[in-house]
């Protein structure tokens, strides 16, 4: 299996020695869009997918989960991701146990670096973060390589987690697919929704794996 190291750091993209080299040309002027896969998934055998009608909110001003539900700019960032999957020809299906695929999306209100190491998931600073067993009967998170990000404040990650294999607590949840974006804020700290609809429109058509 291929191992890649992404590092996101505000609006650049570090590159070590043994990770892919970026695209230069998905980075546009305002905002920052990056993709990552797992490249021993097959996506073509994958036809629906799922996702919550939530929003994750990754902050460290609550010692619990906090979600938008139902705001302007949750309704628009699920929607847009909605219609990547499905322009992409994956089926929606409002019972994620009839899923291939689970779409989990984030919104990072602060900055946050994200690491995920020997099998261990880690957000510096802040304890939440979507719950494995939300997918069913899993034993923990897995990527197919080690990662560190440094989430900047209004950036969205949308992750894609492979729902298909055997459930149980000695299996691990794969992520098969994230996007990061960043600069999507206007001056006075609200969603540019214009951007977050290019933006989420820029990471499907950078990620061509998706069937």
């Amino acid at each position: 299996m291929k191992k890649v190291i992404p590092m996101l750091f505000a609006a650049a993209l570090l590159v070590t020695a043994c990770e892919k080299t970026p695209d230069t040309g998905k980075l546009d002027d305002d905002y920052l869009v990056y993709t990552n896969y797992d490249d021993d998934t097959n996506f073509d055998k994958m036809t629906t997918f799922y996702v919550p009608d939530s929003v994750l909110i990754i902050d460290n001003s609550s010692n619990k989960p906090k979600y938008l539900y139902g705001t302007p700019a949750s309704d628009i960032i699920i929607a847009n991701y909605i219609k990547g999957m499905e322009s992409a020809g994956y089926v929606r299906t409002l019972d994620k146990d009839d899923a291939d695929l689970g779409l989990q999306i984030s919104y990072i209100e602060d900055t946050y670096k994200f690491r995920y190491y020997n099998n261990y998931p880690w957000w510096y600073g802040y304890p939440w973060y979507w719950q494995f067993s939300y997918w069913g009967d899993w034993g923990g998170w897995y990527w197919p390589y080690n990662i560190t990000y440094s989430y900047t404040t209004g950036s969205i990650l949308g992750e894609l987690v492979d729902l298909t294999p055997t459930r149980g607590t000695s299996q691990h949840l794969k992520v098969v697919w994230t996007s990061y974006i960043s600069g999507l804020l206007n001056s006075d700290g609200t969603l540019n929704t214009t951007e977050v609809q290019q933006a989420i429109g820029q990471a499907f058509s950078q990620s061509p794996y998706l069937k």
